[in-house]
C-alpha cells in the first residue's frame, strides 16, 4: 500500500493505481490528439477551394477587399450598403494574420513578390488563401477547446465523443473553408462557456475579468457575441453570495459587461465613432427581427411577413443541423437539450440556455442561413456528448463494456457526417468551373473581344472571371429587350440555385449566329439527385456528392458570329 502525496489524512491505494491512472491520462491525450490532426485534416484539405476566383463563397471578396483600409492605415470602415454585421475588429485581426501569411507564401513562393496593397490589387486571391487559413486553424482550435472544456465538466470519454462529433460536423469543416466570421464566433463562444461555468461554483473577481474579455472577443468577431450575457448572468446569480433580490442584479455581472463592452468598443471604435457604421449596427435588429425591433426599412418588414417562426425554427432543425451532424445526432438533439436545462452540471444548464436563445434569434429571422448555425455546434457538440456518455455511463458499469458501446455509438452516429466531410473536401479540392471558363477564355479569346455574361441573379457570384484585355458585356433582355447583343462571346451560367438562372429564351433569340464552343458542367447524370442551399449562393451540395463531379455552375460558352456560315470553332 502506498500513501497518495498531498492528502496528509493517511489515505491508501492499492499499488499501481497511479500507474494504471497515468495510463489513462496517457491514453486520452493520444486519442484527443488524433481527433485534432484529424478535424486539421478536414479543415485544411482543399482550403483554396474555387480560387481564384473570389466569389467561390458570397462574401467573402467583400471581406477580403475591406482589409485595404486598416492596410492604408484608416482604421475607421465604411462598409458598402447595409452589408455590415462584421465589427471592425474581425478586420483589423485577417489584415494582420493576412500580413503574416503573405510572408509565409512568399517565402513558400506560392504568392508574388510585393506588399499587402500590391498584392491585394494584383492577387488578391493569395490574401483571400490566407484569411481561409485563420478559419480552419480556428476552426481546429475550436475541437480542442471544446475538448479541454468537456473533460473538466463531463470527463475524458464526454470529451472525446464531443470532439469527435464537431470535428466530423460537415457544415463546421465546411465553414472552416471560409473567410467568414462564425467559426471564430463559435471559438469564443465556446470558450466564454468554459469560463463562465466554475463561476457558478467559485465568483472570484479573476474568473469574472477572463470571462467578460471572452465574451468581449466574441461580440468583436460579430454582435451576435452578446448572447452570452444571458449565461453570464445567470452563473453570476449562482454563484452570488448575495440573498433577496439583490441576487438578482449582482455587481459581477455590471463588472463582466462592462469589460465585455469596453473591449469591444476598443477593438471597433468605429461602431461607436462613425456615425454611418453605428447606424448600420443598430439597425441590424431590424433584420434580425423587424416585426419586433421597430428599426427595420419597409422592404424588410413586408419580406418578414412571408416567413412565419415555426417554419424558420423547423428549417434550422430539419435542415442545419439535420446536415451538420446526420439525422442520429438530430434525433438526439431536443433530448440533449432537455437533459441540459434539468441536469445539476452548471456547465450544461448555461450551455443548453445559451443555446435555445440563440437558436431563437437565429431561427426567427426571415434571413434563414444555415452558418448562422455554425457558432452553435460547438455547444450542440458539448451537449450531444455529455448526454450520450452520461447515459451510457448510468446503464453500463463495467468499463471495458462501456467504452464498446461508445465506440460503436460513435461509428453509428458519425459515419455520416465524416463521409460527407470528406467528399466535400474532395469537392473543393477539384477547380470550379468558373475557375475552368476562365482558363478556356484566356486560351481561345484575344484581347479586345467582347465577352458578354448571362445568368446572375441579384449579384455576379455564378459568373467566371474575364481575363484581362477582354471587354465585358452585360446582357440583360428583361430591362432592355430590343437591345442586340455586341459581343464576340457569350457565357451563359445556370443551376438549381437563384444566383444563376439563364434566360434560354434570349440565348435561343440569337439562333445560328451563337454556336456553342464549350460547356463545363459539374453534374454526373441526374442533377435532381443533388441537393443544395436554396438560400445560399454556394455551388457545393449537401447532400448527393456522387452526382457532382466539381463545385461551379453549369457553364456554356457561345461564339457569336454575324455571319452564320460554317467557320473554324476555337481549339477546346
Amino acid at each position: 500500500m502506498t500513501s497518495i502525496a498531498g492528502e496528509g489524512k493517511g489515505r491508501a491505494v492499492p499499488e499501481g493505481f497511479e500507474d494504471r491512472g497515468g495510463r489513462r491520462e496517457r491514453g486520452y491525450g493520444l486519442a484527443a490528439l488524433l481527433i485534432l490532426v484529424g478535424a486539421a485534416i478536414l479543415r485544411f484539405w482543399g482550403l483554396d477551394g474555387g480560387l481564384p476566383h473570389l466569389m467561390t463563397r458570397p462574401d467573402e471578396e467583400i471581406i477580403v477587399l475591406q482589409t485595404r483600409l486598416p492596410a492604408m492605415g484608416n482604421f475607421y470602415l465604411e462598409w458598402p450598403g447595409q452589408h455590415p454585421g462584421i465589427p471592425s475588429a474581425y478586420i483589423y485581426l485577417l489584415w494582420a494574420w493576412g500580413e503574416m501569411g503573405l510572408r509565409v507564401l512568399q517565402f513558400l513562393g506560392d504568392a508574388p513578390a510585393g506588399d499587402y496593397l500590391a498584392i491585394l490589387n494584383t492577387a488578391p486571391d493569395r490574401l483571400l488563401l490566407t484569411e481561409r487559413f485563420f478559419s480552419a486553424f480556428v476552426g481546429t482550435a475550436t475541437v480542442g477547446v471544446l475538448m479541454w472544456t468537456t473533460r473538466r465538466e463531463f470527463g475524458r470519454h464526454a470529451a472525446l465523443f464531443a470532439g469527435l462529433i464537431l470535428a466530423t460536423s460537415v457544415f463546421h469543416v465546411r465553414d472552416s473553408h471560409s473567410a467568414k466570421p462564425d467559426i471564430a464566433l463559435g471559438f469564443f463562444t465556446i470558450l466564454s462557456l468554459g469560463l463562465l461555468a466554475p463561476l457558478a461554483r467559485d465568483l472570484t473577481r479573476r474568473g469574472v475579468c477572463l470571462a467578460g474579455l471572452s465574451i468581449g472577443m466574441a461580440m468583436a468577431m460579430k454582435p451576435p457575441g452578446i448572447l452570452l450575457l444571458l449565461p453570464a448572468w445567470l452563473v453570476c446569480m449562482q454563484g452570488s453570495g448575495l440573498r433577496g433580490w439583490r441576487r438578482i442584479l449582482p455587481p459581477e455581472i455590471f463588472l463582466l459587461g462592462t469589460i465585455a463592452g469596453l473591449f469591444f468598443i476598443a477593438t471597433s471604435p468605429d461602431f461607436v465613432f462613425n456615425p454611418r457604421t453605428l447606424e448600420q449596427l443598430l439597425a441590424i435588429p431590424g433584420f434580425v427581427l423587424p416585426k419586433l425591433s421597430g428599426t427595420a426599412p419597409p422592404g424588410v418588414v413586408e419580406a418578414s411577413d412571408k416567413v412565419l417562426m415555426w417554419p424558420g425554427l423547423f428549417y434550422h432543425y430539419d435542415f442545419s443541423f439535420r446536415y451538420a451532424f446526420g439525422w442520429p445526432l438530430m434525433v438526439l438533439l431536443p433530448a440533449a437539450l432537455v437533459w441540459g436545462i434539468f441536469s445539476r452540471h452548471k456547465m450544461a444548464q448555461i450551455s443548453a440556455w445559451f443555446f435555445l436563445l440563440a437558436y431563437l434569434v437565429f431561427g426567427t429571422s426571415p434571413v434563414l442561413l444555415s452558418r448562422y448555425m455554425t457558432p452553435l455546434l460547438p455547444v450542440a457538440a458539448l451537449l450531444l456528448g455529455a448526454a450520450v456518455v452520461m447515459g451510457v455511463e448510468r446503464f453500463v458499469r463495467a468499463g471495458a463494456s462501456r467504452v464498446l458501446l461508445l465506440s460503436v455509438l460513435a461509428i453509428g452516429m458519425l459515419w455520416e457526417p465524416l463521409v460527407a466531410s470528406v467528399r466535400f473536401d474532395q469537392l473543393m479540392s477539384v477547380p470550379d468551373t468558373r475557375v475552368q471558363a476562365t482558363r478556356w477564355l484566356a486560351d481561345n479569346t484575344q484581347k479586345g473581344d467582347r465577352v458578354a455574361l448571362q445568368g446572375s441573379v441579384f449579384w455576379t457570384w455564378g459568373d467566371p472571371q474575364i481575363p484581362k484585355g477582354r471587354r465585358i458585356v452585360h446582357w440583360d433582355r428583361s430591362t432592355e429587350p430590343a437591345r442586340p447583343l455586341q459581343a464576340d462571346y457569350l457565357v451563359v451560367h445556370d443551376f438549381p440555385l437563384f444566383s444563376s438562372q439563364a434566360d434560354w429564351g434570349a440565348v435561343a433569340s440569337l439562333g445560328d449566329s451563337a454556336r456553342l464552343v464549350a460547356t463545363f458542367d459539374p453534374f454526373v447524370g441526374d442533377p435532381g439527385r443533388v441537393s443544395f442551399e436554396n438560400d445560399d449562393a454556394f455551388y457545393v451540395p449537401i447532400r448527393g456528392f456522387d452526382g457532382v463531379k466539381a463545385p461551379g455552375p453549369v457553364i456554356h460558352v457561345y461564339e457569336v458570329v454575324a455571319d452564320p456560315a460554317p467557320r473554324r470553332e476555337p481549339a477546346g
